[in-house]
């Protein structure tokens, strides 16, 4: 079925058109319902405006028999008297019957026929009520009552009679009426019936061929447009759908012919285009297989699709081998494989290039750092289609970074440390034989065993030995054996691995690693424990060490300088330091002079101490006291230059003019030919036999009762530092608790 130039409309103005013919027929159908209500309606106002016309005419016949009645009852009773009082008042009465009977008669609606009559008979009865009424009265004036009641009947008789008919005529009218309402009741409820049923009935047939013409002008546009798209996804772009009308599925269908015909001119330019990059690719290929770098490429879920020969090569994989899954389990090291894995996934998972630094095991096991580059290949979308990877060698740099991070940490660490002083100052002959063998040994690269007391500047020595030799652009890194503890010492040379004991949460490096191609300065090195002398003599026959929890050696390239203030011989003749590590030290030993043996470099020693100190303390000092340079002479100086530092600082600090001067019982238990109280000798111990220094300690601790610091101790009686006692009470072995009392 066609409904003609339907098909010219837009689907929403069909669906509108179906909309208003239904609410049409709907509302005819009403229309009919709701007319056989008012013919209803109008028989029940006609038969109830009878039924008050017959009420109120035998309302005014009661009226007029009940006033008779009274007449009647009054001439009765033969009394003028009250048949005068009450005779106008019924009158009265029936005359407002009268009025009333009229007034509902006239209110009548339309529909009610009233009896030509009626209203005439009222008004006769009406104006002949007052002769009536005088007649009646004039009589009884006379006294004839006979006459009287005689005249009542004469004239009651015709009333009844005249009333009788009305009530008659209008009982027949209102039958008539209700049998005619009925009729027109019962033709209405037939047919009300047959109006619902046919306007009904009508409605949804009508309804039915709409909506079949709209949905079949709807649905076969749509078919042919998914069998078009259907066409089109099976690649036949020279598939062509009717057009039919002028709605928007016509309009669809232009579009969709149109689109397929651009379609087949863009798939016919790809194809050409697809062979020209597939030529490209191949070309490209055989260029990545034969580049010496690492090349491959992922799909954006991470899942290999291609890897060049030198990534093939160099991991000893196929190409199967590549692409299966958890490679990266078997190649990156494992303490790199969860940052790896979280990288690369967060970075695949955006459309950026990213890049990593990551270590990878090597075919032959040895694993080596390389920088991973990936870069996104995207289509016209910005959708990702692929990942490119190319991973870059970086051991070396690595490698270099790291000595430069180590050697930039050796230097903050050297550079906060404060020294003795920053120049060797002096010119006597056993300080230019000193320099002389440092210019010697400096360039050779050799092990050097720097002897001398405390406070000598041994440190100093090893500082000017480092800028003197080829690795002078290295990390000069120093390290206090005694400072240390015995348990730590190892971990803190050699380094450690993370886990390696309680607390080891990640790897560190030793200082040997550190000082990679420079200088370690192991000062104290007779402080050594028996178990790190074993590691120490391997590195310097070896040149390789292991951290701490690591089975893996670890080469360094490191030029060692050690320095003491202990007999190294008396200590391996005690068994307390090793004999062939002795000679490995000993290559180039240096014997620093004390302060008192070169005692002609004093004078230039505080002239360039008190510049410092006064400098740096805001003040200008321009002389020196004779007699302070001459007490400096004669002084021992049992903590050599370091103890000449500090009383040159606070004897600056102390000055209040711009001459330099120092208080004589600061140096006063020090001259020299002074002895202590106690019956020691004043003899250095830095000169003396292990025995013989042993036995002069001894001799002190008894006589300050085991106490070592203050002015009664026993670094007092020996005047040197307490530090320095220490020192040589724990190389020598001597237990001070013996000496202790009370």
């Amino acid at each position: 079925m066609k409904v003609p130039n339907l098909d010219r409309l837009n689907i929403g103005a069909r669906l509108i058109v179906c909309f208003v013919v239904i609410i049409l027929l709907m509302l005819a159908g009403n229309g009919l319902l709701l007319w056989q209500f008012h013919v209803i309606r109008t028989q029940e106002k006609r038969v109830s405006s009878v039924n008050q016309e017959l009420m109120a005419v035998l309302r005014f016949q009661t009226d007029l028999l009940s006033f008779h009645g009274q007449l009647d009852e009054l001439a009765q009773s033969e009394n003028i008297d009250r048949l005068k009082k009450e005779a106008e008042p019924l009158g009265s009465v029936l005359r407002t019957a009268a009025e009333r009977t009229r007034d509902v008669l006239t209110h009548l609606p339309a529909e009610a026929h009233l009896d030509p009559t009626l209203l005439p008979t009222l008004e006769a009865i009406e104006s002949a009520l007052p002769s009536q009424l005088e007649a009646i009265t004039a009589l009884a004036a006379t006294g004839d009552w006979q006459a009287v009641r005689l005249r009542l009947a004469n004239e009651k008789k015709p009333l009844e009679s005249q009333t009788s008919a009305l009530v008659k005529n209008i009982d027949r009218e209102v039958s008539r009426e209700q049998a005619q309402t009925a009729v027109n009741i019962e033709m209405s409820e037939r047919r009300m019936p047959l109006i619902v049923s046919t306007t009904s009935s009508l409605t949804l047939l009508i309804a039915a061929v709409l909506g079949f013409v709209i949905t079949h002008g709807i649905a076969l546009p749509l078919h042919h447009l998914m069998e078009g798209s259907r066409a089109l996804a099976r690649g036949e772009f020279g598939h062509q759908i009717s057009v039919k009308g002028e709605d928007e599925l016509a309009h669809l269908g232009t579009v969709f012919n149109d689109t397929a015909g651009k379609l087949r001119d863009v798939y016919e330019n790809l194809r050409g285009r697809e062979e020209e990059l597939r030529e490209s690719e191949k070309e490209l290929r055989q260029v990545i297989e034969f580049v010496p770098a690492h090349v491959f490429v992922v799909r954006p879920d991470g899942r290999g699709i291609y890897a060049n020969r030198a990534i093939l090569e160099y991991y000893g994989f196929t190409l199967e081998e590549w692409l299966a899954e958890g490679v990266p389990n078997r190649v990156v090291h494992p303490e790199d494989l969860e940052r790896y894995l979280n990288a690369r996934q967060k970075g695949l998972a955006g459309s950026v290039p990213f890049e990593m630094d990551v270590r990878r095991r090597r075919k032959d096991g040895q694993y080596r750092w390389f920088l991973c580059r990936f870069n996104p290949m995207q289509d016209e979308k910005g959708n990702t289609l692929r990942w490119y990877v190319a991973q870059t060698d970086v051991e070396e740099g690595k490698q270099a970074a790291q000595r430069a991070h180590n050697e930039n940490l050796a230097l903050r660490e050297e550079v906060v440390r404060s020294s003795m002083f920053e120049e060797i100052v002096g010119s006597s002959d056993k300080l230019i034989r000193v320099l002389s063998d440092v210019a010697r040994v400096a360039p050779a690269d050799s092990t050097v065993l720097i002897l001398g007391e405390t406070g000598t500047g041994k440190e100093l020595i090893a500082r000017a030995i480092h800028k003197q030799s080829n690795r002078a652009g290295r990390a000069f890194i120093r390290v206090n054996c005694a400072s240390i503890p015995q348990s730590l010492i190892s971990s803190e040379l050699f380094g450690y691995e993370k886990g390696a004991f309680t607390g080891a949460f990640q790897r560190r490096a030793g200082r040997f690693e550190v000082a990679d191609g420079g200088t370690i300065f192991l000062d104290e090195i007779g402080e050594l424990p028996a178990e790190t002398q074993v590691s120490l003599l391997r590195i310097l026959q070896e040149r390789e060490f292991e951290r701490l929890g690591s089975s893996e050696p670890i080469s360094v390239d490191v030029r060692v300088l050690a320095a003491t203030n202990r007999d190294l011989k008396a200590a391996v003749a005690g068994g307390s330091f090793r004999s062939d590590l002795f000679y490995r030290l000993n290559v180039f030993p240096i014997q620093l002079p004390s302060l008192r043996e070169r005692s002609d470099d004093i004078p230039l020693l505080v002239e360039y101490l008190i510049e410092r100190f006064a400098k740096k303390a805001g003040k200008r000092i321009r002389t020196i006291q004779k007699k302070t340079l001459e007490l400096f002479q004669a002084y021992e100086w049992p903590g050599n230059i370091r103890e000449l530092q500090n009383v040159v600082e606070r004897a600056v600090l102390l000055s209040d003019g711009d001459t330099f001067s120092v208080d004589e019982k600061w140096l006063k238990q020090g001259t020299r030919g002074d002895a202590r109280a106690t019956g020691v000798p004043v003899r250095r111990l830095g000169r003396l036999e292990a025995s013989q220094e042993r036995e002069l300690i001894e001799a002190a601790l008894v006589a300050s009762s085991g106490k070592i610091s203050g002015p009664l101790g026993a670094a007092a009686k020996l005047g040197i530092p307490r530090q320095t006692l220490e020192s040589k009470i724990a190389s020598l072995g001597i237990k001070k608790s013996k000496f202790q009392t009370g």
